[in-house]
């Protein structure tokens, strides 16, 4: 028996290819100006809107029982973290080779040299704006000691070019084999 398709009492006009293809363009139309308005309003907002925060300013203070040491160059005061403006350690985990070929975990041991120079004192930053990547940096003391300074002079940090000084402590620490530079470890 053969099956019957249901007639279509009302038809339209318009072929349904053509009724399609206009569909599809009225779309694509519709979503193009929906983006192009929505492009002029971002461009009208201010343009900290978008979570970019103001450069911290001023100093921040922790007892010992509130510092902690995240990285060979970053500290965690209280709820602050702050990287040691124109400090770079080797991360955790960095694998260095001694002059004779031994590894060690280079970022591991530059966390330990903080750790002490922390250990028992209070901490006080001086913030200093951010980083390139975005992160709260500052020049830190513990009692008596530049931590930022101290850290590559004993050569357990290297010295980034927004501190032109401390290349020099730098060059100190290589030529007297100190820190991660002794006996020509490389990182």
């Amino acid at each position: 028996m053969p099956v019957r398709r249901p007639r279509r009492i009302f038809l339209s006009q318009i072929p349904n290819q053509e009724r399609q293809g206009g569909m599809g363009r009225t779309v694509v139309a519709g979503v193009i100006g929906a983006m192009f308005g929505a492009f002029v309003v971002l461009l009208g907002l201010p343009s900290d809107l978008f979570g970019r925060v103001p450069s911290p300013s001023g100093n921040v203070t922790s007892e010992a029982s509130g510092v902690a040491v995240v990285d060979g160059d970053t500290l965690r005061l209280r709820d602050a973290v702050i990287r040691l403006q124109g400090v770079e350690a080797p991360p955790r985990g960095r694998v260095c080779r001694r002059a004779d070929g031994a590894q060690f975990d280079c970022g591991a041991a530059a966390v330990a040299a903080l750790a002490d120079l922390v250990r028992g004192r209070t901490v006080i930053c001086h913030m200093a704006g951010r980083d390139g990547a975005g992160f709260t940096q500052g020049r830190c003391e513990a009692g008596e000691t530049d931590l930022n300074r101290r850290l590559v002079s004993e050569g357990w940090a290297r010295a980034r070019a927004d501190v032109p000084a401390f290349s020099e402590e730098e060059a100190r620490a290589r030529s007297e084999q100190r820190g991660l530079w002794r006996a020509g470890a490389a990182f």
